[in-house]
């Protein structure tokens, strides 16, 4: 982006969010006579991007507010299972980047949260060997993306306590949880590639509530998307809400569904 037009958007949010930061809400007509000398083609675009960015909310029909930081960022410590918290003291002792994802990033969004769950933690490279021993010697079993031909069997995928992802980017967390739409990724990869113990049905659910609750920004999911190399099928699930009835009939047949 140029240089000087990146400064001109920053300027625009900038001032809109000191109008909004009390928590007011602004219609579209509203936030026109705030900027009279932007048209309304610059103003709806520089809006669009707002919300995808997880800066904005649309709170009615053409009505805005802003979102608070926190409101993207998961429950915290406090709120995580006991298991979960034994596998982050342990994890943090060794200084490698790593964050746990997938449920614990996603208390308070999912309606029935199972007492105990398997934890999914994201790990560097470097960091997978050591805290992957060290959370064995402490008793847990202990899979990663490499398991996946034994992970299928029930048998196995029944008892286990955790599962090792790799990590590329850490900036999709706080405080070694990660953002509700980077939990929401991994849990989606979990279940689909690794046979995760949350039903597919499940998992539909839990993306309706977390929709239906505004809690993830487009953007941020495409990225997350990006980091956990499952792009193009996460574009299709942003958007298919958008999709035609022909036109989704009409890629049921290309998968031979109807």
């Amino acid at each position: 982006m140029d240089l000087s037009k990146k400064a001109i958007d920053n300027e625009f949010s900038d001032e809109l969010f000191k109008y909004l930061e009390n928590g007011e809400e602004m219609s579209t007509r509203q936030i026109y006579s705030l900027f009279p000398n932007v048209t309304s083609n610059t103003l709806r675009w520089r809006l669009h991007k707002l919300v995808n960015l997880g800066k904005l909310q649309r709170v009615g029909q053409g009505q805005y507010s802003l979102i608070k930081a926190s409101e993207n960022n998961a429950a915290g410590y406090d709120y995580i299972q006991e298991l979960s918290k034994k596998i982050y003291n342990i994890a943090i002792d060794f200084g490698h980047n790593f964050y746990l994802s997938g449920l614990d990033s996603l208390i308070g969004e999912v309606l029935h949260v199972p007492e105990k769950y398997p934890v999914l933690i994201v790990i560097d490279d470097s960091g997978i060997n050591d805290i992957q021993n060290a959370l064995s010697e402490n008793g847990l079993l202990v899979f990663t993306e490499k398991d996946r031909g034994i992970i299928g069997k029930s048998t196995v995928r029944d008892i286990i306590d955790v599962f090792i992802l790799r990590g590329k980017s850490f900036n999709f967390s706080k405080d070694y949880i990660a953002r509700k739409e980077k939990g929401f990724i991994d849990l989606y990869y979990a279940v689909t590639r690794l046979e995760y113990g949350v039903s597919v049905q499940e998992l539909s659910r839990i993306y309706q509530n977390l929709n239906r609750n505004q809690s993830l920004a487009p953007l941020i999911m495409k990225r997350a998307a990006i980091d956990r190399g499952i792009r193009t099928e996460v574009d299709w699930l942003i958007e298919i809400s958008k999709t035609p009835n022909k036109a989704r009939e009409f890629m049921a047949y290309q998968d031979g569904v109807v």
